[in-house]
C-alpha cells in the first residue's frame, strides 16, 4: 500500500517529454494494395508525405519509371497508382544522390484451392 501511495505521489514529479509528429521522412499510406486474384491490376489511391526539401525539382519514380516531376511546393499529396506486382516508389531530386523510397506490396484475396484437412483420418475410438 505504501509503495502504491509513494508511486502515485512521485509520478507527477517525473519529467515528461512531448513527442511531436515529424514529417522528416518520405512516406506513403497505405503501402499495401489488395487485388482479387493474381495477375489482376490493383488500383491504389495513396497519400504522400514528404520531408523538407531543397528548391530543386523533385521526381516520383515507380520501379525506375518516371511518374512526374514537380517543384517542392507543388508535389502531389494524393496520387492514384496501378500496380501489378510489388513495386518501389522513389522520390528523386537532381541535386543529391540520396533518394528515399517506399516498398508497395500487392496482396490477393482469392485463397488457394488446396484445403487443409481439419481432422485426422484415423481415430482410436
Amino acid at each position: 500500500m505504501r509503495i502504491l501511495l509513494l508511486t502515485a505521489l512521485l509520478l507527477p514529479c517525473l519529467p515528461t517529454f512531448a513527442v511531436e509528429k515529424s514529417t522528416a521522412f518520405f512516406s506513403v499510406f497505405p503501402s499495401e494494395c489488395i487485388a482479387s486474384q493474381k495477375g489482376e491490376v490493383c488500383i491504389l489511391p495513396i497519400t504522400l508525405t514528404y520531408p523538407k526539401m531543397s528548391s530543386s525539382e523533385q521526381c516520383l519514380h515507380i520501379n525506375n519509371r518516371l511518374l512526374g516531376c514537380w517543384l517542392p511546393d507543388q508535389l502531389p499529396t494524393k496520387y492514384r497508382l496501378e500496380l501489378e506486382a510489388d513495386s518501389t516508389l522513389t522520390l528523386k531530386s537532381g541535386d543529391d544522390g540520396k533518394a528515399p523510397s517506399v516498398m508497395l506490396k500487392v496482396k490477393y484475396r482469392k485463397a488457394s484451392t488446396h484445403r487443409r484437412r481439419v481432422r485426422n483420418p484415423w481415430s482410436l475410438f
